[in-house]
């Protein structure tokens, strides 16, 4: 079958599923990054980074996830891999590396 070079005009909203998540390594560096190891769905993404941070506009607290990536010839950074995480994976992920740092 032949690939076809149109561009489709339609856009697809993807949902954003749950995933099977299971942290396998996790690290805290000097500057309280955690970096971990994890299975999404069968397939492992190492060098993945956890922080937390804070809103500038109103001081709330949030986790951040990092995956790993490359700088390219034109001086900015791309991602290796990508998942769309929801708020219940974070969650699992946050959940899995308390229970490895015990």
């Amino acid at each position: 079958m032949a690939l076809s070079k149109q561009k489709k005009t339609e856009t697809k909203k993807t949902e954003v599923k749950n995933h099977a998540i299971f942290v396998r390594r996790a690290h805290e560096l000097d500057n309280g990054t955690i970096m971990f190891d994890m299975e999404v769905n069968g397939v492992m993404i190492y060098g993945c980074s956890y922080r937390t941070l804070t809103r500038k506009d109103n001081g709330e607290e949030f986790a951040k996830i990092g995956f790993p990536s490359h700088q390219g010839k034109d001086g900015k950074w791309y991602n290796h891999c990508f998942v769309q995480l929801t708020e219940d994976d974070i969650t699992t992920i946050e959940e899995g590396i308390e229970n490895l740092e015990d």
